[in-house]
């Protein structure tokens, strides 16, 4: 193959800047949780869309809440706490959680886990987990937890899914949409 013909698909790459990340990594579609735990003032909890898999022996996940976040310290000083994997229905649940100064657990329907901290009814799954260590990366926390115990709702299939900086309800409508969303800065 010709040097023209690779250049021709080489992609131009440019340095990182807040913006440009942003849209990048929005490229990456990703579920959605809510991190969950009851303290003494009562149930607390966020919204968190970077979490994943670490490993399988031990069962270990890994999240990353904002420095800046004054819920984080609440549920860490918790040590016990759910995360709630969010189905395509959950949106609103979602929404809730992201937000400041509102009463996160109003709408939301829950039970308390063996753990003490709050199941969100209709999740696709559930993780009780303790907190095993942090560490801090640039504007955020990377978080280690491991699972002591999890389940999931046989019934309700269709995962929230944030892609683009938009909530789509399930895989398929993120795929489908893909044709109608544009691929530009904001």
């Amino acid at each position: 193959m010709s040097d023209d013909v690779v250049a021709a698909f080489r992609p131009e790459l440019r340095g990182p800047d807040a913006d440009l990340l942003r849209h990048v990594l929005g490229h990456y579609p990703t579920g959605v949780a809510v991190i969950t735990a009851h303290t003494e003032q009562g149930p607390v909890g966020m919204a968190m869309n970077s979490f994943t898999s670490l490993s399988l022996q031990p069962p270990l996940v890994l999240f990353c809440p904002a420095t800046a976040s004054t819920t984080w310290p609440i549920l860490r000083a918790a040590g016990s706490i759910a995360i709630n994997v969010l189905s395509a229905g959950q949106e609103a649940v979602s929404r809730a959680f992201a937000t400041k100064a509102v009463d996160r657990f109003l709408d939301a329907s829950w039970s308390v886990g063996d753990n003490g901290a709050p199941l969100l009814h209709d999740a696709l799954g559930w993780l009780e987990c303790s907190i095993r260590s942090e560490s801090p990366a640039g504007d955020h926390t990377v978080v280690i937890a491991e699972i002591e115990r999890m389940n999931v709702h046989w019934e309700i299939t269709d995962p929230l899914v944030f892609f683009r900086g938009r909530y789509y309800h399930g895989m398929v409508e993120a795929v489908e949409s893909d044709a109608d969303s544009p691929d530009e800065l904001d």
